[in-house]
């Protein structure tokens, strides 16, 4: 696999959710805007662009939705570069939208149908490329997770002409997935959970080995967690206590990037471009300036290089 570098993307945010209780830390982008904006969307294209990030994964819900017709405008955006993102599927678990198995089978084909052959849209080795996040949560008939999702590919992609990449540890979902990643690598109660990193991917390897079938290890760097304030409005998360990992100017990011460095991943995944809640941004904002920015480029090149 070429050293691909993909950043996680948000495209919910209106101009007045800067004022909101929950933005992590009180802090707020250098320059606020609505994630309905083309040219914000095509100044953090260049923005990610100039550190060497290769792509975005971008947080999508539901076909027409907003979070879908924003990323359509972020391939838009993003023609005439080798910038190339995917989805981080959510329409098996998302509240008030009746998520069946029925309509997860039919999200997944759309984004496939309408997305999977633009230029600009992740392809490994000409084959579309999907996340998929809190697979747990998928609707089940009676059996397990992986038995629903078994199900599922069965009916979008028997042929296996796409990537599936599951998040979690669950190395059972590699029978239905092509890779695991992990979305958060500090957690309230283990702090340096990022140290796992070559563990987790030794369990993918095994798999691998075992199996003949090729898979993917996701290695996930952080640059800190602040979602203390998130409590005061209910969203779509599990309830977990609050994650508040201080980012040390940059040692912790330094350190989720050896960890990462360490698993021999085959692609990089930081967490996040702009996830304003959580407070794992590196988007440029009031508290750290572009700071985070200028480090990622550091740490990609550090990656790319091989060192």
């Amino acid at each position: 696999m070429p050293p691909l570098v993909l950043a996680n993307y948000f495209v919910w945010y209106d101009l007045d959710s800067w004022d909101d209780c929950n933005i992590s830390a009180g802090d707020r982008p250098l320059q606020p805007y609505s994630s309905d904006d083309p040219a914000a969307i095509a100044r953090h294209v260049q923005m990610a662009l100039g550190v060497g990030i290769d792509g975005f994964t971008v947080q999508w819900i539901a076909p027409g939705e907003r979070t879908d017709r924003n990323f359509a405008t972020l391939l838009a955006q993003s023609q005439g570069t080798d910038f190339r993102s995917t989805v981080v599927f959510q329409r098996h678990f998302w509240p008030g939208t009746n998520p069946t198995q029925a309509n997860t089978v039919e999200a997944i084909r759309y984004v496939l149908e309408r997305y999977g052959s633009h230029p600009n849209f992740l392809r490994l080795e000409g084959r579309p490329v999907l996340f998929f996040t809190d697979v747990g949560r998928v609707p089940r008939s009676g059996g397990s997770a992986v038995a629903a999702w078994a199900a599922i590919r069965e009916q979008v992609d028997p042929a296996r002409g796409s990537w599936w990449i599951a998040e979690g540890l669950d190395a059972g979902f590699l029978s239905v997935f092509d890779g695991l990643w992990v979305y958060n690598v500090t957690h309230a109660t283990s702090p340096n959970d990022y140290v796992k990193a070559t563990r987790w991917a030794a369990n993918v390897r095994a798999w691998e080995q075992r199996t003949g079938q090729p898979k993917l290890w996701v290695a996930t760097l952080m640059p800190g967690s602040d979602d203390a304030r998130a409590s005061c409005r209910q969203d779509v998360r599990l309830a977990a206590p609050p994650r508040v990992r201080a980012r040390e100017d940059g040692a912790f990011y330094r350190a989720t990037l050896a960890a990462a460095l360490a698993s021999q991943p085959d692609l990089l995944w930081i967490n996040s471009f702009n996830e304003w809640v959580e407070g794992t941004y590196i988007e440029p904002g009031r508290l750290y300036g572009d700071f985070y920015l200028r480090l990622t480029r550091e740490l990609v090149a550090a990656f790319k290089s091989g060192r």
